[in-house]
Order: C-alpha cells, then sequence, then structure tokens
C-alpha cells in the first residue's frame, strides 16, 4: 500500500476531529500506508467529518466556511481511499 500525503494543517484538524469523538482509529498506520482502514472505521471516520462540517463547517446559507472546506478535503481523502 503507497503512503497518501495529507497537508499538515490537515492533519492537525483530523486528529481534533478524531478525539472530539473519541474514536480508536489506526489513522498513523493509514497515512504512512502501513494499513488501510477497513470500511467501518473508514464509516466512522467520515461520520465523524460530516457531523463536524455540519456542526462548525457551514456558513448561513450552508456554504461550506474555511473549516468546512478543509473538512470536505478529508471527506474526499479518505473517501478516496475506498476507490481501488
Amino acid at each position: 500500500m503507497k503512503m497518501r500525503k495529507i497537508a499538515p494543517h490537515l492533519r492537525i484538524l483530523l486528529n481534533e476531529i478524531v478525539e472530539k469523538n473519541k474514536l480508536d482509529l489506526p489513522l498513523e498506520a493509514a497515512l504512512t500506508g502501513e494499513r488501510g482502514l477497513d470500511e467501518s472505521e473508514r464509516e466512522l471516520l467520515i461520520d465523524a467529518l460530516v457531523l463536524e462540517l455540519s456542526e462548525t463547517g457551514l456558513l448561513a446559507d450552508d456554504e461550506p466556511n474555511e473549516r468546512g472546506g478543509e473538512i470536505e478535503a478529508l471527506i474526499d481523502f479518505f473517501g478516496a481511499s475506498r476507490r481501488p
């Protein structure tokens, strides 16, 4: 499995959301390519990201704010990792 890069500021945000939701996921192994997230782990993570997006990442008109754009990038990153 190859290593996939994630920007440092997105890694910080990811860690914040994972800690906030008390998720026990092998993120470091997934990010280094040592091990991917299985389907249930990926679903837990994406659910937490979507919840955070709805709570903190949207403007009044439901367009993403800066944080929301970063959360969307994380959703795309981990959603893409399940495609062959």
